[in-house]
C-alpha cells in the first residue's frame, strides 16, 4: 500500500518522521490514510506511544481498516501486550481470511505469547494452503524454523518475521511493495538498537527497490521513501544531510508540495530564514495552502523580532485552518503566545501556550522548550515539562545549559532528586558560573546527605552573587550541620540582620550564638524574633529567653534589654517540663520520661535530644558542669546529626 500523508503534518515536527507523500497538492485526502502514514512513521523510528495514538485514530475512523488492524498488531507487541496484538490480528483474519499475512502475524504474537504450539500449528495451516514457491510459503517456513530453533528466544524471532511482508526480496517473484516494506521493518529494527547508520542503509535498499522502475506509483512509493529518509536523518540531528536531501528532492519535484512544506520547516528548525523565505513563495500561491503559508511567514517575521507582523499571521493562519488541520493548529496556538509573551500580553500567552501543548505541541529547539517547559512549571505541571525537556536535551547535539537547568528544576518538582542533580551537573558543565542552578544544586544536595558538597556550592554561588543574604543563610545551614558553630554563627548573623523580616532566621542564629557563648548576638537575633512572634513563640525561643534571664541576673551590666525577653512568656509555659526543670518543679527523671512519650521512636528520640540538650544549658548556666556534662552526653548518645539540638550539644561536647 502506498505511503500517504496530509502535507499540513509536516510543519508541526519533524520529529514525527512521517512516512507519506503529496505529489497534486489535492484539496482533499482521506484522513484514513493520513494517520496510517503518521503511525507508520512514528513506528519506524520507534515511537511507540506515538504509533498507537495514530492506530487508534485510524480505528475510530474506520474501525475495520485492515492496515490498521497489522499495524496496531505489531505495535502491540513491540509494547509487549500480546492479548492486544492477538485481538488485532485475528480482526484482521475474520476481515480477510485468505491473505496469509495476517494468519502468519498472528502466529508471531502466539509464539511471543509463549503459545508456540498454536503458533506451529498455524504456521503448518498456511504451509498447507499456500503455493509451495510463494511469498507467503517462505515467510511461513522461515518463521516456523525460527520457532523451532529458537525455543522460546523471541527476540531474534521477532526480527526475523518481520520480514513476514517479504521473504526473500532478491527473488524474481518478490514484489516491489514487499520487498520495499521488508526493509523499512529492518530500518524500524535497526533503530530500535540504535544503529542509525544501518537504518539509514536499509531506507536507501527499500528506495533502490524502486530504481529504474517505470510507472507512476513506482515513482510514489520512490519519493515517499525519500522523504522518509530525510524525516527519519532530522530526528537523529543530521539536519545539513536532511536538508541536501531534500533540496534534491524539491529540484527535481518542483511541484511536490509535502516535500516543500517538509523542507520549509527543516529551514524554520535550524533557522535558516533566508532560505525558508525562498521556498514560501511557491507555497503561498497555492490558495488551499494559505494556512500554511501564513504560518511560515509568521515564522520568518518572528526570527527577525517583528512580533506585531508575526503575531498577525499566525492570527491570520488560525482563520484559515480547514476544519481537520489540529496539527497546524496546535504550532499556530504555541507561536500565538510567544508573540503574546513578547508583547507583555502574559496571561494571554499563557493560556495560549498551554493549549498548544495540551493539543499535542511538541518544541524543535531548546527556546521553544524552555517556553513550554517553564509554562508548565508555572502551571504545576512538571511531569508534563519533562518529557518536553528531555526531548530537548537528550536528543539534540548542543543542548543549551538552561535548558539542562530547567530540566532540572522540573524533575525537582516531581520529586526525582537523582535526576535532577544530573540535569543540573549538565547545565554546570556548559556554564560554571550560573550562581542560581550552583544554589539549587547545593540545596539538592544537602537533601541528599552530601554536605560539603552543599557548602561548596553555596560558596561558588556566593562569590557570583555576593550579596545574597539568602545564600548566606542557606550557607549558613549547611555549616551548622557539619558541626561548624563559629563559622555559621558568623555567617548566620549577617543572614538574620539582612532578612529580619524572616524571623525564624533570627531564632536559628540566636540559638547558635548562645551555644558558642555570643550572649550579646544570641540577645539581639532573640529580641527580633520574638518582636515578631510575641504570642506564639517556638519552645526552644522560650528556653532561651530563660536562659538569657538567668545570664542577665548574673551580669546586670550586659545588655539593658535582656529583662524584656522573658516578659509575660511564662504564663504560657507553666505546664512546659522543661521550663519546670528551669524552675526547680521537675527533676531530670521526670522531662525525660515526658519527652519520651511520642508516636514513633524516632520522635522520642528527638524530643529526648532536645529536651537533655535544654536541661544541659541550664547546668551550665547556673555553673553545675558535671549536670551539665551528663545531660550533654544523653543528647548526644539518644540524637542524631540531622537534629540542631544534637549538633550543638555534639559541638559543646567534643569542646569540653
Amino acid at each position: 500500500m502506498p505511503y500517504l500523508i496530509f502535507f499540513r503534518t509536516q510543519i508541526v515536527g519533524l520529529v514525527l518522521c512521517i512516512s507519506g507523500l503529496y505529489l497534486s497538492a489535492a484539496p482533499k485526502i482521506d484522513l484514513v490514510e493520513l494517520y496510517h502514514g503518521i503511525a507508520e512513521g512514528n513506528y519506524l523510528i520507534g515511537d511507540l506511544g506515538g504509533a498507537e495514538r495514530g492506530v487508534e485514530q485510524m480505528l475510530r475512523i474506520d474501525p475495520d481498516y485492515l492496515p490498521a488492524l497489522t499495524l496496531k498488531a505489531r505495535v502491540m507487541l513491540d509494547q509487549k501486550k500480546p492479548v492486544q496484538a492477538l485481538t488485532a490480528a485475528e480482526r484482521a483474519i475474520a476481515l480477510e481470511p485468505e491473505n496469509h499475512e495476517h494468519s502468519l502475524l498472528k502466529a508471531l504474537v502466539l509464539g511471543h505469547a509463549d503459545r508456540r504450539d498454536e503458533a506451529a500449528a498455524l504456521i503448518q495451516q498456511i504451509l498447507a494452503k499456500a503455493k509451495p514457491e510463494s511469498d507467503d510459503a517462505r515467510a511461513a517456513k522461515q518463521l516456523l524454523g525460527l520457532l523451532l530453533i529458537n525455543e522460546g528466544d523471541w527476540d531474534d524471532a521477532a526480527f526475523g518475521s518481520n520480514k513476514i511482508y517479504l521473504a526473500d526480496p532478491e527473488t524474481e517473484s518478490a514484489r516491489l511493495r514487499h520487498s520495499s516494506e521488508a526493509y523499512l521493518e529492518k530500518a524500524h529494527a535497526d533503530l530500535q538498537f540504535g544503529a542509525q547508520d544501518e537504518a539509514i542503509a536499509a531506507i536507501d535498499q527499500a528506495i533502490a527497490v524502486y530504481e529504474n522502475q517505470p510507472g507512476q506509483e513506482a515513482l510514489q512509493q520512490s519519493t515517499a521513501l525519500r522523504l522518509l529518509r530525510a524525516r527519519l536523518l532530522t530526528q537523529i540531528g543530521r539536519f545539513e544531510l536532511a536538508i541536501a536531501n531534500l533540496q534534491n528532492l524539491t529540484a527535481q519535484q518542483p511541484q511536490n508540495f509535502e516535500a516543500l512544506i517538509t523542507l520549509a520547516s527543516l529551514y524554520a528548525s535550524v533557522e535558516r530564514w533566508e532560505l525558508l523565505e525562498a521556498v514560501i513563495e511557491p507555497i503561498a500561491k497555492r490558495p488551499e495552502l494559505r494556512d500554511v503559508a501564513l504560518y511560515l511567514e509568521g515564522r520568518a517575521a518572528l526570527a527577525k523580532n517583528r512580533v506585531g507582523t508575526a503575531r498577525a499571521k499566525f492570527e491570520a493562519a488560525i482563520e484559515a485552518l480547514p476544519r481537520e488541520a489540529d496539527l497546524l493548529r496546535r504550532s499556530l496556538l504555541f507561536y500565538r503566545g510567544l508573540c503574546l509573551q513578547k508583547l507583555g500580553r502574559h496571561e494571554e500567552a499563557f493560556t495560549s501556550i498551554l493549549d498548544a501543548v495540551d493539543a499535542g505541541f511538541r518544541p524543535e529547539t531548546s527556546e521553544e522548550a524552555l517556553v513550554a517547559g517553564r509554562t508548565l512549571l508555572l502551571a504545576g505541571r512538571s511531569s508534563d515539562a519533562i518529557p518536553i525537556l528531555e526531548a530537548i536535551t537528550l536528543n539534540r547535539i548542543h543542548p543549551g545549559a538552561e535548558a539542562w537547568a530547567m530540566l532540572g528544576r522540573a524533575h525537582l518538582a516531581s520529586d526525582t532528586p537523582t535526576l535532577a542533580l544530573s540535569a543540573f551537573n549538565e547545565s554546570l558543565l556548559i556554564d560554571s558560573e550560573q550562581a542560581e542552578v550552583l544554589a539549587l544544586r547545593g540545596a539538592l544536595l544537602r537533601k541528599i546527605g552530601d554536605l560539603e558538597g552543599a557548602l561548596t556550592d553555596y560558596k561558588k554561588a556566593h562569590q557570583f552573587t555576593p550579596s545574597s543574604s539568602v545564600l548566606s543563610y542557606e550557607k549558613g545551614l549547611v555549616l551548622l550541620q557539619l558541626g561548624r558553630l563559629p563559622e555559621a554563627e558568623g555567617v548566620l548573623q549577617i543572614a538574620a540582620r539582612q532578612l529580619s523580616a524572616y524571623s525564624t532566621i533570627n531564632l536559628i542564629h540566636a540559638n547558635c550564638a548562645y551555644t558558642i557563648g555570643n550572649i550579646d548576638g544570641a540577645t539581639e537575633s532573640l529580641s527580633g524574633y520574638l518582636a515578631e512572634n510575641p504570642k506564639t513563640p517556638e519552645p526552644n525561643a522560650i528556653y532561651l529567653a530563660q536562659l538569657l534571664q538567668a545570664d542577665f541576673n548574673k551580669n546586670i551590666s550586659r545588655v539593658a534589654r535582656t529583662p524584656d525577653l522573658a516578659k509575660n512568656l511564662k504564663v504560657t509555659t507553666l505546664n512546659d517540663p522543661v521550663i519546670q526543670y528551669f524552675n526547680g518543679v521537675a527533676n531530670r527523671k521526670a522531662v525525660l520520661d515526658w519527652a519520651g512519650i511520642a508516636k514513633s521512636p524516632e520522635e522520642a528520640r528527638r524530643q529526648i535530644c532536645a529536651a537533655a540538650f535544654w536541661m544541659a544549658q541550664w547546668e551550665k548556666a547556673n555553673g553545675d558542669a558535671a549536670k551539665a556534662k551528663e545531660l550533654l552526653k544523653i543528647a548526644v548518645n539518644t540524637g542524631s546529626p540531622d537534629l540542631t539540638e544534637w549538633q550543638r550539644a555534639n559541638w559543646q561536647w567534643n569542646k569540653r
